[in-house]
């Protein structure tokens, strides 16, 4: 089974400096667009991907979620299960480790 990084989302309460940021830094491309504010969403071809979060979070983490590609996400997911991993409701390609790391797997 092989995985590598697909990408990793982070909230922000002002999408248009987060996202003006990365393109002029790092000259990032925008492949994607979606919704509207204030949810929206930006995905960069780098791996970044940027959701517009006007809400507080009690822990004030501005991660979102890591998304890894892998081969087989069905099996990975059951393993992931059997090691203490609990799904996401709704979403049965993403789940949370025992420590709180959302992840997201991308076929």
């Amino acid at each position: 089974m092989s995985c590598q990084l697909h990408h990793v989302a982070v909230n922000t309460r002002n999408f248009e400096e987060t996202v003006r940021f990365f393109k002029e830094l790092f000259a990032m491309e925008v492949t994607q667009e979606k919704g509207q504010a204030p949810n929206r969403k930006l995905w960069f071809r780098e791996g970044i991907q940027v959701n517009e979060n006007l809400g507080e979070r009690s822990d004030g983490d501005r991660y979102d979620h890591i998304g890894i590609q892998v081969d087989n996400w069905e099996q990975l997911r059951r393993r992931a299960e059997e090691m203490g991993c609990t799904p996401v409701p709704g979403k049965p390609h993403w789940f949370v480790t025992p420590d709180k790391i959302v992840i997201e797997l991308m076929r």
